[in-house]
């Protein structure tokens, strides 16, 4: 049936501008359905080349729920689990699904978030493996309590033997307050100077750019921590062991990223490093509480480095992306690549290796001395006005333009497709 406001698109070009007033982010105005869905399939045949697990028991993998795994390290744990270690997968998550009414190019093909679960849910059914989304604020209560009871109805007899909490919300709603509030890269105590570039125009290569960054304040702080710390993730552990629903042994991570001392100012020392302090410290409490009601674990881990759809909107963060992709070449680990190694070397068949903060610590590679030594001696070099070299300046937009589903193989970016036809969910 094709609706009455279907329409054919053709979207050749990525579309984008930089936002000097926000620190000089990457604002992007369209994404590719048809790019993004292939994105993601092709990450699956990546994790499932060496062949997939078939797995005889449906419940020898596990039933994992994931918060967040629409994208970045969320949809990669995902892929992980149920490639590499055969397990069944929940993925809740907040994004724009397309609206045939709308006459809006971009609302009408909803959000590159939505078209990646399709795909990967998709193409992780086809290997057998239960792969499901539910469209949910994981801060509101009420809709956490709908998730917990449509698990039983879906799950029934069946409970969760881990929970990966990969959510990056720029939002949430405060239900003590009943309203929503937004997270803040800013820095904290004092303004900062943060180093960035910008894109070519005409015949003048991109540049290199410094912008100030006023300093939060403590509301900023309060509602940073709220959105990025631990407590909404201590409600979700409460609400599921009172409905039963953790497995023996459950394990609980939390995946966040600390930052270098290069970008220190807007991570660790800045807002965002009190929402996560925040985090990491409630972990380690829950941790302890999953011990003594189902024998469980939780661990924080510190992922890598890695190009996101948020990458683009954080101050700063395209210029390290671009160099640091340089100086680690092909140890340079995408969000796949890491969980694929986070769960083989410290999950399944193999005991955690916590750093002395009790961290899982998949920012090793990127953290090496000489790796940030080579990354600091760079920035050090870049002075405001200098021109950035355009090669490592299109390396890097390439990699983002691929999180809005352009660049990808395979994909006629000059062909027209049917908004009906791509925002189709088989059943």
């Amino acid at each position: 049936m094709v609706h009455a406001g279907a329409m054919k698109l053709a979207l050749p070009k990525f579309q984008f501008r930089f936002m000097r007033a926000a620190g000089n982010v990457i604002f992007p105005g369209n994404f590719h359905p048809i790019g993004t869905q292939r994105e993601a399939e092709q990450m699956v045949a990546r994790a499932a080349a060496g062949g997939s697990r078939t797995v005889e028991d449906p419940d020898d993998g596990g039933l994992w729920l994931i918060v967040g795994g629409s994208g970045g390290f969320g949809s990669a744990a995902r892929v992980a689990l149920a490639c590499d270690h055969g397990a069944d997968t929940i993925n809740v998550s907040f994004d724009a699904a397309p609206n045939p009414e709308s006459s809006n190019k971009v609302r009408k093909i909803g959000s590159p978030a939505w078209h990646r679960n399709v795909a990967i849910e998709r193409e992780l059914r086809k290997l057998g493996r239960t792969a499901i989304s539910r469209t949910a604020d994981a801060f509101d209560p009420v809709a956490r309590a709908s998730v917990i009871e449509s698990l039983h109805a879906r799950f029934p007899g069946r409970k969760l033997n881990g929970l990966v909490w990969a959510l990056a919300a720029p939002r949430g709603l405060d239900p003590r307050t009943g309203k929503t509030v937004s997270s803040m890269l800013k820095p904290l105590g004092q303004s900062a100077t943060i180093k960035t570039f910008g894109g070519p125009d005409g015949d003048t290569p991109p540049q290199i750019f410094e912008l100030a960054v006023a300093k939060g304040t403590p509301e900023e702080a309060v509602s940073t921590v709220w959105v990025m710390g631990g407590r909404v993730v201590e409600a979700w552990i409460e609400d599921l062991l009172e409905a039963d629903l953790l497995a023996p042994g459950h394990t609980l991570l939390t995946i966040s990223y600390r930052g270098s001392p290069l970008n220190a100012p807007l991570y660790r020392d800045g807002l965002i490093g009190l929402a996560k302090a925040d985090l990491e410290f409630t972990t380690r409490a829950l941790s302890s509480v999953l011990l003594r009601a189902v024998e469980g674990r939780a661990f924080a881990v510190e992922g890598p480095a890695v190009v996101t759809e948020a990458s683009g909107g954080i101050p700063g963060v395209p210029l390290y992306l671009a160099l640091l992709f340089d100086i680690m070449r092909e140890r340079h680990e995408d969000p796949l690549t890491s969980m694929r190694r986070m769960f083989n070397e410290h999950f399944f068949d193999a005991e955690p290796k916590p750093d002395a903060d009790k961290l899982i610590r998949m920012d090793d590679r990127e953290l090496q001395p000489e790796i940030q030594d080579e990354l600091a001696r760079r920035f050090e070099a870049l002075k405001p006005g200098d021109s950035f070299d355009r090669g490592l300046y299109d390396r890097f937009m390439a990699a983002y333009a691929r999180t809005r589903g352009f660049g990808v193989e395979g994909v006629d970016y000059e062909a027209e497709f049917d908004t009906d036809e791509v925002c189709r969910v088989d059943d």
